[in-house]
């Protein structure tokens, strides 16, 4: 019968991030690791378990910025570190979305986040919301992203195209200029708009108290 393979934890987790999270399922890792899958929950008690850890190594292998003098400098680089995260594992947006996950890993970079914006002055209340508004605004430019990896933010700026073409004429001529350039540029470029806005939000409201 041979040698059994060789599998641990770090295994299963590295290939359930080389599967991805859309098409995530213990028999996929059973048949990549060559084993039976049942074999996987002696190290996992479910696939969201297993999910859950993967998240966490995602997370943890992200550069993040490191906090500076500048909230909303400290604030962007932490939008796009979040970007480069979603960019890397196609699918994680919808999954914690659907709130199938959460690690460690996520809230203690939130947290980090948080109490860095107490330091900066700002209102209990008010850097939860900034926190949670960050991450929910780079989470949604990508729940739509296709499936496959390669090229994925290519593909989710042409389902963007998709979508709205058909509907383009409907709209306001004043406003359709503005929507064709946002479904023909790049995508990261209408994102670093929509990050800037709310940014202009955050210090508006920051000058306002």
């Amino acid at each position: 019968m041979g040698r059994p393979p060789l599998v641990d934890r770090e295994a299963i987790i590295r290939v359930a991030l080389e599967i991805g999270f859309s098409r995530l399922t213990m028999p996929a890792v059973g048949e990549r690791l060559g084993i039976s899958h049942s074999t996987l929950y002696r190290y996992f008690r479910s696939r969201d378990d297993l999910a859950a850890a993967a998240v966490d190594q995602a997370v943890n292998a992200i550069e993040w910025p490191q906090p500076g003098e500048d909230w909303r400098a400290y604030l962007a680089e932490t939008a796009w570190a979040h970007w480069r995260l979603y960019s890397a594992h196609i699918g994680l947006a919808r999954e914690i979305t659907a709130l199938r996950v959460i690690g460690p890993a996520l809230v203690k970079r939130d947290n980090q986040t948080g109490v860095r914006l107490l330091e900066w002055g700002f209102d209990p209340v008010d850097a939860v919301l900034v926190v949670d508004m960050l991450a929910e605004l780079v989470t949604q430019a990508f729940l739509a992203a296709p499936e496959q990896a390669d090229g994925a933010v290519d593909l989710l700026q042409r389902r963007r195209q998709e979508l709205i073409g058909p509907w383009i004429d409907q709209y306001d001529p004043r406003l359709r200029e503005v929507l064709v350039g946002a479904v023909s540029g790049p995508t990261a470029a209408w994102f670093e708009r929509k990050l800037t806005l709310f940014l202009d939000g955050v210090a508006g409201r920051r000058a306002a108290r």
